[in-house]
């Protein structure tokens, strides 16, 4: 957190045949999206993750190359926020629950 009590938030997109919105900059006709299963957007969610723990990948990069959001342009960054508490809100609240 800055001294200003922002926090810079970043993330990475991976859309699939549940998403809302069914295309995205690198995917405009949804030919992708739709034909990957949420289980197999999670896994490779998982996999991205697994790699960059032990550093096998960095943040960025991977972002810039597989998420579906436009901020994958800036390396996944959503730049910074006000109030952390209400980002996390706002993630937790828009990740489904099975």
């Amino acid at each position: 957190m800055s001294s200003s009590g922002q926090v810079k938030a970043s993330h990475i997109l991976i859309k699939h045949e549940g998403s809302r919105r069914k295309s995205s900059w690198r995917d405009p006709d949804g030919s992708r999206i739709f034909a990957t299963t949420r289980d197999a957007a999670v896994g490779q969610l998982t996999s991205i993750r697994d790699d960059i723990l032990v550093g096998k990948s960095r943040f960025e990069d991977v972002a810039s190359r597989f998420s579906d959001c436009s901020s994958a342009k800036r390396g996944g960054d959503l730049g910074e926020t006000l109030n952390p508490l209400c980002l996390f809100l706002e993630m937790e609240c828009s990740v489904p629950r099975s």
